[in-house]
Parts: C-alpha cells; structure tokens; sequence
C-alpha cells in the first residue's frame, strides 16, 4: 500500500462508482480524532462493511501491525487520513537499512505530515536502541513539542526520553518545553515520558528542572501515572535544592500517608534531606514514621529511622518515645537500618541520656558494624551514656579501627568517660 494526495484506498478497489462513496465513509469514519487507529480489513466484505478498529495508539513507534493473510488486512489511519503499511512501519530497526539521521531531520522539519511521522517514527526506533542516534536531533525534536499535533508531541518525547536516560545533559536545552507536560490532564504515555526526562535531567543537572517541582508534587496521589518517578525527580532536585522543594512538604507529607510501600520510601528520603535544613517542616511527619518503623519493607524501616535521626537533634522529646523499637533495630537484618537506629540512639543520648540507658550493651556490640558511620555513632552514643563498660573497647577502636572518623569518636567518647 501507498500513501497518495487523496485518501488512500488500502487496497480496496473505488473504481467502482457505486462502492466509491461507501468505501470513502468508512475510511474517514476509522480516522482517529488523534493518533492512530490500527485497522482490520476484511477482504471478504464489501465496500462500506469492510474496516474494523483493531486498536489505537498515541504513537506511531507503539503499533505493530499483524502480518496480511488471504482475507484479511491491516492498515493505520492517522487523523489526516494517510494510510500506513507493513511497508512503511518496520517494527525492527534489522528489516530496513539504517536511515541517516540527518536527512530524519531535514523530513521532521518538513510541513508534509506524513513524511514527518514516518521520520520522528524510524528515528524513535534507531534511539531505542542506539540513544546516541538522536543527539543531533535534540533542537528539532524540542522544536517540536511546541506543535500543535499531540502525536507528534509524544513521539519527540519519546525520542527525547531514549537519549535522556544515557545522555541526560543533551536534553536539557529541552528542559522548559518538557516541563509544560507536567500536567494532570496530559495522556498518561506522554506524562511518564515527560516525567523519565526530567528524572533524567535532575540526576546530573538537577538546577535546570527546580522549576518542575510544583507540577512533579502535583501528581503525588497514590495510582496517578508516573508517581513514582515524580517522587525520584523531586528526591534528586532537594539533594541540591531543598529551598525549591520546602514549599511542597504538605503535599508530601499527605503522600507519605497514601502512597504504597515502595512509593513511601521516597518521600521519607526527600523528608529527610530537607530536614536537614528544615526540621521544622517535617516535625508533623514524626508519629508517620514511628509507625513505619514497624514496616515489613526492609527500606521503609530504615527511611523513618533515618528521618526520624535527622529530626531528633530538633525533637528529642518528640522522638524519645522510639528509643525501645531503636534498640531492637541494631539487630534488624538490614545495614541502613541499624545504622539509622545508632543515629536515633546517639542524638537522644546527647539531649537525655537517660532515656538511652539500656541501649548501653547493645551498643557495644554496634561498634562491630561493619558500616564505618554506624561504629561512629554507637562511639557518640557510648561517650553521650558515660558508659564504663564500654571503656576498654573504646580504648582499642581508638587504636586499631581503619576509619579515621571512628577513631577520632572513639577518643572524644574516651575523655568524656575519663573526665567523669
């Protein structure tokens, strides 16, 4: 089959003057409002009862059409009314010659739509497997998201999310225009594709999507497309940003309540890094996670001990109530874990180290971890206890451990006790 200036026939023969008009009806009633329709003929029907809606796609580079038999076809139709084949949608990048990407360009520059559909559509193929393949494409591709035609938006976001996941920093002259796919209304495939890239970008370049946060804290809803990765792009801009992401703690917060296991480990994490600097803003998060310390996801365990760590220098009070289920977690199977538990432990032993008391043997068998940071603490702790029986382990930590860090809190610990 092939695309002409009129309507294409698929095959079916409209010479006859009598099928013509039947067989045209059909066609445009098949044509999608938008995107593609993947459509049946059936060879044995007349004109006029032969096309069925096999599916629809969005993109082009998502349809796979099913092999011809003896009495039955399949065509797409985009909402133009051009007809695509087997001929025209190699479904492998093997069965065709590899096409030059800059002549792709020069065609998805072209006001002629199905030649640019095609293009956009053989150049997703090669960068989904090659993302290098579109990197000279990046200024048209993002030239493109301003078109009016959603199909063509979501196959150069497609395309730009390809090179985004190996080449992140090529995509950010591309950051603004995928920022405005942020949107609750936007399709769901063009959202997790706009959502990958700024995933992507934040990880390397996190400054030049700060402004996505408002939109990416929007679709913190539990079951909305793309959560997830809102949740890990956010995560990666309050590393470096936390000022741009303070404003939306409430929002995180509630998510926090909402979400999944695997969706809570996230917002605990970007909870953590802004209490760091904003304890103040996460202090209504603190019975959440002395609950979450309960989890049976080993992850979420240790990310409300963390934050729960990083909130105690603020709460002591608030967080004293967990010291029991902290002791109990210097045993936990996970690493993190037990070393967010050494945390809790030697921030409450600082402000009340009488609460911490009986954490005392347990400690000492916490300066075995094999985790650097988690002997520190337990060093910390230990010193904050005035704990005696401590002493001799303390004394050959301060020699022989290979962390400078655990020998220099090996010796504080040390004078603190020998100046008691």
């Amino acid at each position: 089959m092939t695309d002409n200036t009129d309507p294409p026939n698929d095959g079916i023969d409209d010479s006859a003057s009598d099928g013509f008009e039947s067989g045209h009806e059909e066609r445009e009633a098949h044509y999608p409002d938008v995107g593609y329709n993947l459509v049946e003929i059936d060879l044995m029907r007349p004109l006029g009862e032969a096309l069925t809606l096999h599916s629809h796609q969005l993109k082009l580079s998502h349809i796979t059409i099913p092999p011809a038999t003896e009495f039955e076809d399949y065509v797409v139709y985009d909402q133009y009314g051009h007809s695509y084949d087997n001929d025209d949608l190699q479904n492998s990048p093997e069965d065709v010659d590899t096409p030059d990407t800059d002549e792709l360009i020069d065609t998805i520059q072209t006001d002629e739509e199905k030649p640019k559909r095609l293009a956009l559509y053989r150049l997703a193929q090669l960068t989904k497997t090659d993302s290098t393949a579109g990197l000279t494409a990046v200024p048209t591709l993002t030239g493109e998201l301003q078109a009016s035609d959603s199909a063509v938006q979501a196959e150069a976001l497609t395309i730009l999310s390809y090179i985004a996941q190996e080449h992140p920093e090529e995509v950010v002259p591309a950051s603004n225009e995928v920022i405005t796919f942020l949107t609750p209304n936007v399709d769901p495939e063009v959202l997790d594709d706009a959502m990958s890239i700024i995933a992507a970008i934040a990880e390397s370049n996190s400054g030049a999507v700060v402004d996505a946060v408002p939109k990416l804290a929007a679709h913190l809803q539990d079951g909305t497309p793309a959560d997830a990765t809102a949740i890990t792009a956010i995560q990666r801009i309050a590393e470096a940003y936390p000022d741009a992401v303070v404003p939306i703690t409430p929002q995180l917060t509630a998510y926090l309540g909402e979400s999944d296991e695997s969706h809570r480990i996230g917002a605990l994490a970007i909870l953590g890094t802004l209490s760091k600097d904003y304890p103040n803003v996460a202090e209504d998060t603190i019975p959440t996670a002395i609950e979450l310390l309960d989890a049976d996801h080993y992850k979420l365990r240790a990310n409300a001990a963390g934050l729960l760590a990083d909130l105690a220098d603020a709460y002591p009070d608030q967080v004293k109530p967990v010291v029991p289920r902290a002791i109990e977690l210097l045993d936990d199977a996970d690493e993190k874990a037990r070393y967010n538990a050494t945390s809790i432990l030697a921030r409450i032993a600082k402000a009340d180290p009488d609460a911490v008391k009986p954490a005392i043997e347990p400690l000492i068998d916490a300066l075995d971890e094999d985790f650097a940071y988690a002997r520190s603490n337990a060093c910390w702790a230990l010193g904050y206890l005035a704990a005696e029986d401590a002493l001799d382990r303390l004394r050959d930590i301060e020699e022989t451990d290979p962390n400078e860090e655990v020998r220099h809190a090996a010796s504080v610990a040390i004078d603190e006790l020998e100046d008691r």
